[in-house]
């Protein structure tokens, strides 16, 4: 869910606060009194309308949405209701927010349903990936898509699947060593970076959550388990830097950072390749952290624009995209003669 980059956004956003808000301080004791507001069911039922239909309608041309994210905001709006209402007047309405949350339920069922299948089918996907000939982080969730669903939750399951093996079972995976190979983080800081950032998330959880467990046990579990999953993070993004350098192979061109960002389309897709030039804000960056500030050396424009991989495997269409490696001279080089530029 992000918001839309419009005109209207902002305000659908505030006039969506503006809703909940007085909704809720509708009901307040204190409120009624000061207004000298009485509650009837025309009150009730305005406020249903608002929570239920307009509230999501607002958010709608707020945010970008889904029509099972638009659905999930309306089964919420009445959960609100519900609770914000007193319950001789929600009594009537009652089998609204039964059919909202039966509704919710029978999702959640079929995404449980294609999780299963997802890990029902691993055996399949491990075959199809093998046959790719490519690394895991550019093949499983091909193979996911082509052999399961390309349902957003399957795409977030299998984000995570991805974490937890870079993280756990790729520690004797070895590099491509080949002709098309240009590493981009050896001349870097970003694995020591990452190493501190493991450090200070360990010395910090072990600390906050000494200190917090006698005070909020159920906040100091929240916090260690965020603590840990940022930590399997780290490590995923630590062994995927190391495992995956740019790669030019069988006319493809295959780049990523970490679990962030992935790309892999044809040479062909390219028009054309400038150097030294500055990106624009629509450039999709492929740079690994350092101490200092760093420029991409080199942008890609291309023909068509392209399907990149982000986090959580959602998508997005590139048709640029900046890179900054350890020898630029050798991409160059390795480009002209593969592309005949």
């Amino acid at each position: 869910m992000t918001l839309r980059e419009t005109k209207w956004a902002s305000w659908a956003l505030a006039l969506l606060s503006v809703v909940i808000l007085s909704n809720l301080l509708l009901y307040q004791t204190v409120v009624q009194q000061f207004f000298a507001i009485e509650l009837e069911d025309g009150v009730v039922f305005g406020s249903l309308i608002d929570l239920v239909i307009i509230s999501p309608v607002l958010a709608s041309a707020a945010f970008k949405l889904s029509k099972k994210q638009a659905v999930g905001l309306m089964v919420f709006g009445l959960v609100i209701a519900r609770v914000i209402i007193p319950e001789e007047f929600f009594t009537p309405y009652t089998i609204l927010l039964y059919s909202g949350i039966g509704v919710e339920a029978l999702f959640l069922a079929t995404e449980l349903g294609m999780i299963f299948l997802l890990f029902r089918k691993i055996p399949v996907i491990r075959t199809a990936m093998r046959s790719s000939g490519v690394g895991p982080i550019y093949s499983f969730m091909p193979a996911v898509e082509r052999k399961v669903s390309g349902h957003p939750m399957i795409r977030v399951v299998s984000s995570e699947l991805l974490m937890v093996y870079y993280a756990f079972f790729s520690w004797r995976s070895k590099s491509p060593v080949h002709d098309g190979v240009v590493t981009m983080h050896q001349k870097t800081s970003s694995v020591a970076m990452n190493i501190m950032l493991i450090h200070a998330v360990v010395i910090e959880t072990i600390g906050l959550h000494w200190w917090l467990h006698s005070k909020v046990p159920i906040l100091s579990l929240v916090l260690l388990i965020l603590n840990v999953y940022s930590v399997l993070l780290v490590i995923a993004e630590i062994q995927i830097t190391r495992l995956h350098p740019l790669e030019v192979k069988d006319n493809q061109f295959y780049v990523v950072q970490g679990l962030r960002q992935r790309l892999a389309f044809p040479l062909s897709a390219i028009d054309h390749i400038e150097w030294g030039t500055k990106p624009s804000k629509d450039t999709m960056i492929f740079m690994h952290k350092d101490f200092e500030e760093i420029h991409p050396q080199a942008i890609l424009f291309l023909k068509d624009p392209v399907e990149a991989t982000m986090f959580m495997g959602r998508k997005k269409k590139v048709s640029k995209l900046a890179l900054r490696v350890d020898e630029p001279e050798r991409l160059k080089q390795l480009l002209e003669a593969r592309i005949g530029r």
